[in-house]
């Protein structure tokens, strides 16, 4: 059998990571040494310089929200998701062609916020409250389960903390200064 070359290989990561196949974006390590090979990390270093020119890049992290390079240990690698992202935040007009209506968006900040000034945990109760002042509370129930399948926050019995996505894809520190509109 032929050795598949470097391009079909960069096309076929590309293909796996881009294309939504899954309720969560990207595609874990194993999955993709299944699909493109024991090479994996070198297509996706490739695939990664290639998006940089279009403003996009491969990222990497763990079930906890690690970011992970791509000289990290294989066994991290093969259980970590690579997916990917901006590599500049979008506008705020633009925000909304990503799937998620004002209100949507506007309930995350709340809730981040709300869990980010508590440490990073707080009760479900807690937030639902918080969230309820602006919405009607079958819409902030609504809003924070869609949060934690997103993976923008995780459950754990009846406390809530920040996700592997938030950790992934927000800069927290930069978040903070904009919600609290500080310098």
């Amino acid at each position: 059998m032929a050795e598949v070359g470097l391009g079909v290989k960069v096309r076929r990561a590309a293909q796996l990571l881009l294309l939504k196949s899954h309720r969560l974006p990207g595609v874990k390590g194993w999955e993709l040494r299944r699909s493109i090979g024991p090479d994996y990390v070198k297509v996706l270093k490739a695939l990664d310089s290639y998006l940089e020119q279009i403003g996009l890049g491969v990222k990497v992290v763990d079930d906890l929200g690690n970011t992970l390079s791509f000289s990290d240990d294989e066994s991290k690698l093969s259980t970590s998701r690579f997916y990917v992202t901006l590599r500049d935040p979008l506008r705020t007009s633009e925000v909304r062609t990503a799937g998620w209506s004002i209100d949507e968006l506007a309930g995350l900040t709340v809730a981040l916020a709300s869990l980010i000034s508590r440490g990073g945990k707080a009760s479900r109760k807690d937030v639902e409250e918080i969230l309820a002042e602006k919405f009607p509370t079958w819409k902030a129930q609504l809003h924070l389960s869609r949060y934690v399948k997103a993976g923008y926050l995780r459950e754990e019995g009846e406390v809530l903390t920040l996700g592997w996505r938030t950790y992934a894809e927000i800069d927290i520190e930069k978040f903070m200064q904009y919600v609290l509109g500080a310098k």
